[in-house]
C-alpha cells in the first residue's frame, strides 16, 4: 500500500511540473510591448519618431494610433505594420525586424509637426479580433499664446458706482499667464501699472477708470498676444459753469455758456421762466460735442432788450437722470462793450 501511495504522489509531482513547464513555454512565446518612446514636448516645425519594442512579434500585426478624444475610446489608425494608413507626407513608419529574438522596432516619424499633431499615440499589437496590447505617449507641441476672441469681449459698459469684471481667455502651451494693462501705461484702478491674472475685477467703478485696457497673454513661445478691451462708464450729467453772472448792455448780444459732462451724451435744453427756448430770430442754440462725453451748449442773444435780464437755465438729460445750472444776465451800471 505504501508503494501505491509513493506512486501517486510521485505521478502527481511530475503532472505538476509538465503543467508548470507548458505555462512558462506559453507565457515566453505570448507577445508583449517591452518599450515605447517617454512622452513628448516639442516646438512646432520639429521633426520627432515614436519607437515601439514589440517582442515575440511573430507574425502579429503591429499598429500606431492617434486617440481621438471627441469619440471617447476610439483612435484613428496610421500604420500597419510597414505600411501607412494615412497618406500624410510627413508620415513615415519603418519596421525593423530581429529574427533570432523574434522582435521588431516599429518607428513612426512625424516632420515639422504641427499643433494639430498634439495628442496620445498608442501602440497596439493585435492578438485577435477582439484583443490587443497595447501602450500610449503623449506628445505636447509648444504653440504661442492666442487669446480667444470669441469668449474674451471687446468692449463693457458699466454705470458708474457699480462693480466690473472683466474675464480674458486664452489657449497655447505651455500655459498663458495672463496681466492687463491699461493704454498709455496710465494707472490701473487699483494702482500700479499691471494687474497679474485672467479677470480685471473693479469694485466700485468711477468714471476716470472709462478708457482702453489690454489683456496680455504670453508663454515663452513667440510674441505674446494683445486684446484691447474698452471700458466704458455711464454717468448722470454734471453742469459746469465758467461764468454764471453775465454782464451786458442793451441793444448788444451776449452769449450764456454751459459745459455738460456725461454718458450717454445728454440732450441739453436752455429753459427762461419755466419755458424751453428755441433757435429763433432772437436765440440761436449750439451745442458741440469737443470730447466722448463732454458737450459745450451756447445759448446766443442777438440784441438785448430789458425783457432778456434775469435768470437762464441750462439743463441737461440723459437715462440715468438729469442736472439744472442757473446763469443770471443783467444790465452794468458800466457799459461793457460788446463782444461783437
Amino acid at each position: 500500500m505504501q508503494l501505491i501511495y509513493n506512486l501517486k504522489l510521485l505521478f502527481i509531482i511530475l503532472w505538476a511540473h509538465l503543467i508548470q513547464n507548458a505555462l512558462t513555454a506559453i507565457t515566453s512565446s505570448s507577445p508583449a510591448i517591452s518599450g515605447i518612446t517617454k512622452d513628448i514636448v516639442a516646438n512646432i516645425g520639429e521633426d520627432i519618431e515614436f519607437n515601439c519594442t514589440v517582442q515575440n512579434v511573430g507574425r502579429l500585426s503591429v499598429s500606431w494610433a492617434k486617440r481621438t478624444p471627441k469619440s471617447g475610446s476610439g483612435s484613428v489608425v496610421l500604420s500597419m505594420r510597414s505600411i501607412l494608413s494615412l497618406s500624410d507626407p510627413r508620415y513615415t513608419i519603418v519596421e525593423t525586424k530581429d529574427n533570432k529574438t523574434d522582435s521588431a522596432v516599429y518607428t513612426f516619424k512625424i516632420t515639422k509637426i504641427e499643433t494639430s499633431d498634439t495628442g496620445s499615440y498608442e501602440c497596439q499589437v493585435i492578438v485577435a479580433a477582439t484583443e490587443k496590447i497595447t501602450k500610449t505617449l503623449n506628445l505636447a507641441v509648444k504653440h504661442p499664446a492666442i487669446i480667444s476672441q470669441e469668449r474674451t469681449p471687446k468692449s463693457m459698459v458699466v454705470t458708474e458706482g457699480e462693480s466690473l469684471e472683466i474675464t480674458c481667455y486664452a489657449d497655447g502651451f505651455p500655459q498663458p499667464t495672463l496681466s492687463w494693462e491699461r493704454a498709455h501705461n496710465a494707472i490701473m484702478p487699483a494702482g500700479g501699472q499691471m494687474h497679474l491674472g485672467a479677470t480685471l475685477r473693479i469694485k466700485e467703478v468711477h468714471r476716470l477708470d472709462r478708457g482702453a485696457y489690454y489683456c496680455i497673454a504670453t508663454n515663452g513661445v513667440g510674441q505674446p498676444d494683445r486684446r484691447l478691451v474698452r471700458v466704458e462708464v455711464e454717468f448722470r450729467p454734471q453742469i459746469a459753469i465758467q461764468r454764471p453772472k453775465i454782464a451786458q448792455m442793451l441793444s448788444h448780444a451776449a452769449e450764456l455758456e454751459c459745459t455738460v459732462q456725461a454718458y450717454p451724451a445728454p440732450a441739453v435744453f436752455w429753459y427762461r421762466s419755466g419755458a424751453k427756448l428755441q433757435t429763433d430770430s432772437q436765440h440761436q442754440i449750439s451745442n458741440t460735442a469737443s470730447s466722448h462725453e463732454t458737450t459745450t451748449s451756447v445759448l446766443r442773444i442777438a440784441s438785448i432788450s430789458e425783457s432778456d435780464f434775469g435768470d437762464y437755465y441750462c439743463n441737461a438729460t440723459n437715462k440715468l437722470g438729469h442736472a439744472d445750472a442757473r446763469l443770471h444776465l443783467f444790465q452794468p451800471v458800466i457799459p461793457v462793450p460788446s463782444i461783437f
